[in-house]
C-alpha cells in the first residue's frame, strides 16, 4: 500500500526563487544587449533619405558598443550562476534543468564571440 505524503511547503524555497530571478536577469540582459545593438548599428539608407539628402551615421555608435559587451557578459554570468544553482536543486524527482538558462548561455556566448571578433580583433 502506497501512502502519499502531503506537500507542506507554502511557497517555493529560497533556491527556487533565486533561480527564477537569475533566469529573468539572464533573459533581460540578453534582450537589453539586442536592443542596444539595434540602436548602435549603422543606419540604413532608404529612398526618403536619398531624396531629402539626409546625413546618416555610417559607423557603429562607439559609446554604445561597450554596453553591448557588458550586457552579454552579464547574461553569461547570470546564466552560469543559474545553472550552478539549478544543479544544486536537481535532487528531487520533479526537478528539471531550466532550458531558458541553457539557451541564454549559448546565445550570449555566441554573441559575445561575434562581439569580440568584430570590435576588438
Amino acid at each position: 500500500m502506497s501512502q502519499r505524503l502531503n506537500n507542506r511547503r507554502k511557497r517555493p524555497d529560497l533556491l527556487l526563487q533565486l533561480l527564477a530571478w537569475l533566469n529573468a536577469a539572464a533573459v533581460v540582459s540578453l534582450a537589453a544587449a539586442l536592443v542596444i545593438a539595434a540602436v548602435a548599428k549603422p543606419e540604413l539608407e532608404t529612398f526618403f533619405d536619398r531624396y531629402y539628402n539626409l546625413q546618416l551615421r555610417q559607423t557603429w555608435n562607439q559609446d554604445l558598443i561597450g554596453y553591448i559587451g557588458l550586457m552579454l557578459g552579464l547574461s553569461c554570468v547570470t546564466s552560469i550562476i543559474g545553472l550552478i544553482v539549478n544543479s544544486k536543486r536537481l535532487r528531487r524527482k520533479g526537478d528539471h534543468v531550466h532550458a531558458t538558462l541553457v539557451l541564454s548561455l549559448i546565445i550570449s556566448l555566441v554573441a559575445l564571440g561575434y562581439y569580440l571578433k568584430f570590435f576588438f580583433l
